[in-house]
């Protein structure tokens, strides 16, 4: 019987729920600039940011203001790896 690493479990887990290192800075971003009330990155996978909100205006500011937190996003990561956001609205 071999074991599994846990190292290589978290991995797999993180690859699998999109959370590379650029969603960790995607959110301390989202925290810090955007300023969005009630919504929360609940994810990041292939250059498009996953998000949640319960609130219809909260989605409709988000996507007025797509481009310039794209731009913010990708100025604190370094390249322009986000594309695209978006949300959902879950009651």
């Amino acid at each position: 019987m071999s074991w599994t690493k846990a190292s290589e479990i978290i991995e797999l887990l993180r690859k699998r729920f999109g959370l590379e290192e650029e969603f960790f800075t995607i959110d301390r971003v989202w925290n810090k600039e955007v300023g969005i009330e009630g919504v929360e990155i609940i994810g990041y996978k292939n250059g498009t940011v996953f998000a949640k909100t319960q609130s219809s205006v909260a989605v409709s500011e988000l996507n007025l203001r797509k481009k310039e937190i794209i731009k913010k996003i990708n100025q604190y990561i370094g390249s322009a790896k986000v594309k695209n956001i978006k949300a959902k609205i879950e009651v």
